[in-house]
């Protein structure tokens, strides 16, 4: 995984009005990916672990709209009855034990009824802001909410983002949000107890339960042990066309890349 791209044969970089940028920062992977606004389709992607993928020749030069999103967050979900004015930094220390360096934000999160405050690392934000600053920031905790949603019309599912250091999960039953949290994260090992844990405090069997596990820090260890006990969900481009076997993106290692664009569209 340190650098990989790949591109559509009719995207052109240069084209105005046509692309949405999608754009994840972390302390170990950048990646951005273009996307049609159209539709959606994914049309260009690249990422690398060594950072300045924002610098590549690819990156379209006039976007419509660019996204992005910074990993690791410190995030808490509220009820929109329990904000008040100012109270912001209060209720993430109350989550996290502090507030770290950078500019705190709230968004509504109208399926639950809740705002998500958040927090990205100063520095690696700045790094978007300073080429796009029109760029929107996008909280994981809503794009996970949201990419549970879409994915459980018709039955349950837990959706997994594996990171560096914490394990974001979000489970929905038919439309509904069951669980939005986020753990800690050092093994193998805590991946599935954290899993398990989310399933019961769901109320669910996992052996009845789809998961989806994705994250730019996923191993196949990690899937093969939650294919012991859960059902597992392959599907990560929800709705896109399928990309060509030769393309090298692996998608379950972007969730959080590339389902920003339904989170701004």
């Amino acid at each position: 995984m340190d650098r990989g791209s790949w591109t559509a044969e009719h995207y052109d970089k240069s084209r105005e009005r046509i692309w949405h940028l999608s754009v994840l920062i972390s302390g170990t992977v950048e990646a951005w990916a273009a996307h049609t606004i159209e539709d959606g389709s994914l049309v260009a992607m690249q990422w690398s672990a060594l950072g300045g993928v924002l610098d590549a020749e690819e990156v379209p030069t006039h976007p419509v709209s660019v996204s992005f999103i910074n990993l690791p967050e410190w995030s808490a979900l509220v009820p929109e009855g329990a904000m008040e004015p100012g109270s912001q930094a209060a209720h993430l220390r109350a989550v996290h034990g502090g507030v770290p360096t950078g500019a705190l934000r709230d968004e509504p999160l109208a399926v639950l009824g809740a705002n998500c405050i958040y927090v990205h690392d100063d520095v690696a934000e700045r790094s978007v802001l300073d080429r796009f600053p029109h760029a929107r920031p996008v909280p994981m905790r809503s794009l996970m909410v949201r990419a549970a949603i879409s994915r459980c019309m018709d039955g349950t599912i837990m959706v997994l983002h594996r990171g560096q250091e914490n394990l974001e999960v979000a489970v929905a039953e038919n439309g509904r949000i069951l669980l939005s949290n986020t753990y800690p994260v050092r093994s193998s090992q805590d991946v599935l107890y954290f899993a398990l844990l989310a399933a019961e405090g769901s109320g669910l069997k996992p052996a009845a339960t789809s998961v989806l596990a994705c994250g730019t820090h996923l191993v196949p260890h990690e899937t093969d042990l939650l294919r012991r006990y859960f059902n597992t969900h392959d599907t990560v481009m929800n709705g896109s066309p399928a990309l060509p076997s030769d393309s090298g993106v692996v998608p379950q290692r972007w969730l959080a890349l590339l389902d920003q664009f339904a989170c701004v569209s």
